[in-house]
């Protein structure tokens, strides 16, 4: 009887990290086009199929790579996300109390892709702004603080 407990008990707690959920992400996105021009950012919904984890963690699927579906067949599908195409990345912790979510924007490591004008400032204030427009539905009930984090010669590469 113990042994059939204890199997249902593992079953439990594998069923329940399987669920598996839509979350609309917000992502900044834009067109890569062959002709002259900047391109504008878009802030763009995305749903990612997610499966448990920390609700704090969601904030990381705003620079994930993005690759839509293309109709044209003489279009071979190609990341849209620049905060991926920049290398950003977004770790967020929670408080001791839970009380606060620390949601750090590094660009560190962040390069500026030859084809795209837009400054590393920019896909920044446009990282920050799909955050902000995030945290509404992620922890709605915790105080958020967002820091940015900028390479040493972050600035030099704009």
């Amino acid at each position: 009887m113990r042994t059939i407990f204890f199997v249902l008990y593992l079953l439990t707690g594998f069923a329940a990290a399987s669920t598996t959920t839509f979350l609309m992400v917000k992502m900044p996105v834009s067109l890569v086009d062959e002709g002259e021009g900047n391109p504008p950012i878009i802030i763009l919904d995305v749903p990612i199929l997610r499966s448990g984890g920390a609700p704090e963690q969601d904030f990381g699927y705003i620079t994930s790579e993005h690759k839509p579906r293309s109709e044209a067949k003489w279009v071979e599908p190609y990341n849209v996300n620049v905060a991926a195409m920049y290398g950003i990345k977004i770790h967020s912790a929670l408080s001791p109390n839970n009380d606060q979510l620390t949601i750090t924007i590094d660009a560190s490591t962040a390069k500026k892709p030859e084809d795209i004008h837009h400054s590393i400032n920019d896909v920044m204030d446009a990282v920050e702004k799909c955050v902000r427009l995030m945290e509404r539905q992620v922890l709605p009930n915790c105080k958020k603080v967002i820091v940015r984090k900028f390479g040493e010669d972050t600035s030099s590469k704009q």
